[in-house]
């Protein structure tokens, strides 16, 4: 049953990443999993080292501000346009997963209330649960950033919740100033439990954009501390006004469990730092060196702080004795493996100060605190990020600990024990990288982020596992449904013969990929299947590799070729170093034309587009085609699309947060121009990660962009978007099953599909004109949804034309020039007695109002459905496709003394071809 929808550290190429069961690198070959269960640690740092490079600008900069700017754009966009395209808010299913979960940071628990909970997705938003992790539920799916933190609880107001957006926990590129994709907006405020969030503006700005952690006062909640990438800032009025009290990237920051005037920060390269007076000063403590620092206090004896400090790939466990001063390392050996500063988390057992938890790559327990650590949790997935007891933990009858991982939330009902239960059903946060749908069977193969390869077969809540380590691109055989690819890092492509359900390598033949496993390749490797001809494959690495018997009887059988030289220079220039870990000259995407298979396109992380007319020749010819005609961006190239109902219409997708990221050419590359759009109807400047093109529909374009989904009718003249279908999360790819159903592949919030009827497009207004009345809430947004989200306008008594003392004028753009048949929804209700309900169209032939429904108005919500099938078309402009409908209210009789309103829950057009 489907369910609707209701770092200032470096990374290059000698950084040690140490892979447990899974490497890949130059020389070795990924190991095949021991088990189809086996959980396979992920390469969490070069992941975002190669998401990172993608959404570069061509300097290696991020503009400053990009992420609220793009926002900023799409909002106008939701003021203006409605979303078209054949999407609208009931076509949308997400099909999960509900069972695999994906990277949370913090877990909030009520404290009276114990079964009450709420996560944080690194890129899926905030969730809670009401029966202690047995199901989620997402929390406002368009909060602007929903790139999740941290998060922190009033103490004694336990619906008031705090979020930090952005993620700093990671490594970025040497002679870089700023990550690209984990980017936030500072913090929110929930006073309801997490219904409504309300963003804090005094936390705007680049101070704010990685809110790492977040610390109230014990005694004074008014008082918080939070950590950021640019220091530690003070406030003492619930975070209306901040104070910068220490420059410098702060990774954690703690109050005493019982003293506000005493505190701890976690630091990078400087150990931590203590105050005594609540924040306001803060003071180096001795004794600690490494990258990132991990406090904790301990409850039973405060005077005790752990610290859990990161080097490399290594932690080290530390104790204070003196509340923080000074500390000595308590870690015999080399301590426990982690990826420096991306995974590391501590938990003293609040009745026993020598018992701790530690997690890196693994969870690790120490009885003599912290001077030798054993493995223990196994089945916990890999890569940790916080640990949280019960409110009610009392070492004894209540040892209940939670940990936050790469894999979602579990929860051990004993923290001396060793087994644990993740609680991840319907957490639906899984990231993406690519996933299709085979259109005859329904079932979808897709690889993730440190989740590797799943498959869908129906259940949402019922994913299981293909191949381990990270997933990326998958593809599937139209002629066999039996055929399934996929691949693990680097290029690393595998091939299931049994619908996904297992699966086997076959880049490792006897005539390799040799790119595959090595830096000639980025870390995920796009590839594609011909569309025409199931046993050719191309897979993009530092060259174009081919292979014409992908279904060869064994994996060894198949053979590969390279078609494609390499586009770097004889004498190498050495690459600028935003380009580092993901070379400038490796292939980023290939598309062959479904209707030729000789035409094929290539681009390149920086920017370049290669052509070939004959691709299926031995030794295909190519040509460089995006420095003609027009001035294409010098970024990473994300896909290339071929128009179905144009040959020689041709349409590029571009990242970074820039303008222009869609281009188009009409004569098959030899110029180009923008398809992004202009003015206040463009594509905000977000990465465009995915762009397809309906198969039937000329004109129809889908952008998946890291702020959402956007939608063109008109070869990308004007965009729209809408609050509905995916949430403002990044979308890696977009794929049509057939003509009717589009699949969108996000980057934490699991798959969605859309059923898409070309013949029947809802019509969002784009302009509200009150004529009468007083407008006292809401707008157009409000008004494409039955969600009790209501425009509400209040009786003119005072007008000059008291005629209809609420009168209002709603205008759309028909996507068509002619159609078979209108219709009109309004779900309304007004406040006073005895009132009649007037809906009017103008007629462009008649140059005239016209009156389609009256009845009296409702005190209750009440639907009116309006269909015109008989001339229709006098209702649309014929030279701009504008609609008018007026909408009046009106008492009975002559008043002159009462107050009412009329409150608009949904109002659109649908119009039928």
């Amino acid at each position: 049953m489907m369910i609707p929808l209701h770092r200032r550290f470096f990374v290059n190429a000698m950084f040690p990443v140490a892979l447990v069961g899974c490497l890949l690198a130059q020389g070795c070959q990924p190991a095949q999993p021991a088990s189809k269960s086996e959980l396979m640690p992920d390469q969490p740092i070069r992941a975002l080292a190669y998401r990172f490079s993608q959404r570069l600008s061509s300097d290696g900069t991020v503009p400053k501000g990009a992420l609220s700017r793009a926002l900023l754009q799409r909002e106008e966009l939701l003021r203006r346009r409605p979303l078209h395209a054949g999407v609208f808010p009931a076509s949308w299913t997400w099909l999960g997963p509900g069972n695999v979960g994906g990277r949370v940071r913090p877990i909030v628990i009520h404290p009276t209330n114990p079964s009450i909970m709420w996560t944080g997705a690194v890129t899926g938003g905030v969730w809670k649960t009401l029966d202690g992790g047995a199901s989620w539920l997402p929390l406002e799916d368009f909060l602007p950033a929903i790139n999740i933190g941290c998060m922190a609880m009033h103490p004694s107001e336990p619906d008031t919740l705090y979020i930090g957006t952005g993620e700093g926990f990671a490594e970025w590129p040497a002679g870089t100033t700023n990550t690209a994709f984990l980017t936030g907006l500072g913090m929110y405020r929930s006073t309801d439990g997490g219904q409504n969030w309300e963003h804090l503006p005094s936390t705007s700005g680049t101070d704010f954009e990685f809110i790492n952690r977040i610390a109230i006062s014990p005694e004074n909640p008014e008082v918080l501390l939070i950590a950021t990438g640019t220091g530690v800032f003070r406030s003492t009025n619930r975070g209306a006004n901040w104070t910068k009290v220490y420059t410098g990237f702060a990774y954690d920051v703690k109050f005493h469990p019982t003293d506000g005037t005493k505190a701890m920060v976690g630091l990078h390269d400087d150990g931590a730092a203590y105050s005594t007076n609540g924040g306001q000063t803060w003071t180096l403590a001795s004794g600690i060196s490494g990258h990132r620092t991990e406090l904790c206090y301990s409850i039973s004896n405060p005077s005790t702080v752990f610290a859990a400090v990161s080097a490399n790939d290594r932690i080290l466990i530390y104790r204070s004795t003196n509340g923080g001063q000074s500390f000595t390392r308590r870690t015999s050996g080399s301590g426990i493996s982690t990826y420096s500063a991306y995974n590391n988390t501590l938990w003293v057992d609040p009745t026993n100060p020598n018992t701790l938890i530690v997690g890196g790559v693994y969870l690790y327990r120490s009885t003599d605190a912290g001077a030798t650590l054993n493995r223990t949790f196994t089945g916990v997935h890999a890569d940790m990020h916080g640990i949280v007891h019960h409110p009610g933990f009392n070492g004894s009858t209540n040892r209940t600990v939670y940990f936050a991982t790469d894999g979602g939330v579990y929860r051990t009902t004993d923290s001396n024990g060793s087994s644990a239960t993740a609680l991840n059903n319907n957490l639906g946060i899984t990231q993406f990288y690519g996933a299709v749908m085979n259109p005859t069977t329904g079932v979808i193969v897709g690889g993730t982020q440190d989740n590797g390869t799943k498959r869908f077969n129906g259940n949402p809540q019922g994913w299981t596992n293909t191949f381990g380590g990270d997933g990326g691109h998958t593809a599937y055989d139209r002629t066999n449904s039996n055929y399934f690819y996929g691949e693990i890092q680097w290029g690393a492509i595998f091939r299931s013969t049994n619908g996904g359900s297992s699966a086997s390598y076959i880049y490792n033949s006897s005539n390799p990929i040799t790119d595959a496993g090595t830096s000639t390749t980025n870390f995920i490797t796009h590839f594609v299947v011909d569309p025409n001809n199931p046993n050719r494959i191309l897979v993009g690495c530092r060259r174009l590799w081919r292979t014409n018997n992908a279904k060869a009887s064994t994996t060894s059988a198949v053979s590969w070729e390279i078609i494609k030289p390499t586009i770097e220079p004889l004498r190498p220039e050495p690459p600028n170093a935003h380009f580092l870990g993901s070379n400038p000259y490796n292939i980023s995407t290939v598309a062959i034309d479904p209707s030729n298979s000789d035409r094929v396109y290539v681009g390149y992380n920086n920017g370049q587009v290669w052509k070939s007319a004959n691709a299926t020749a031995t030794s295909p010819s190519w040509q460089r085609v995006d420095d003609a005609g027009g001035p294409m961006p010098e970024r990473w190239v994300s896909r290339i699309c071929f128009d179905p109902n144009n040959p020689n219409r041709v349409f590029v997708a571009f990242m970074g947060w820039e303008s222009d990221n869609v281009w188009q050419s009409l004569d098959d590359g030899a110029t180009w121009q923008s398809a992004s759009g202009s003015g206040l109807v463009r594509l905000p400047e977000a990465p465009v990660s995915a762009l397809a093109v309906h198969p039937t529909e000329p004109g129809w374009l889908y952008a998946g962009t890291d702020i959402g989904l956007f939608t063109s009718v008109d070869y990308g003249e004007n965009w729209s978007t809408l609050q509905q279908g995916p949430a403002t999360v990044p979308i890696d790819e977009l794929h049509f099953v057939d003509s009717s159903r589009l699949l969108a592949v996000t980057h934490g919030r699991g798959i969605y599909v859309a059923t898409i009827a070309p013949a029947v497009d809802p019509i969002s207004p784009d302009i509200l004109s009150v004529y009468f009345g007083i407008l006292k809430q809401g707008g157009l947004p409000w008004l494409y949804l039955s969600d009790d989200k209501r425009v509400v306008v209040q009786a003119d008594l005072n007008s000059a034309d008291v005629r209809f003392p609420v009168d209002l004028g709603l205008l759309a753009r028909c996507p068509y020039p002619s159609v078979s048949e209108l219709r009109f929804r309004l779900e309304a209700s007004a406040t006073g007695l005895g009132l009649g309900q007037e809906i009017q169209f103008w007629n462009y032939s008649e140059w005239r109002f016209e009156r389609v429904h009256v009845q009296a108005a409702t005190t209750a919500d009440s639907v009116v459905e309006v269909v015109v099938t008989n001339n229709p078309n006098r209702f649309i402009d014929p030279a701009t496709r504008r609609m008018i409908a007026r909408l009046s209210w009106a008492p009975d009789a002559f008043e002159t003394a009462g107050t009412w309103s009329v409150r608009i829950d949904q109002a659109y057009w649908v119009a039928v071809r």
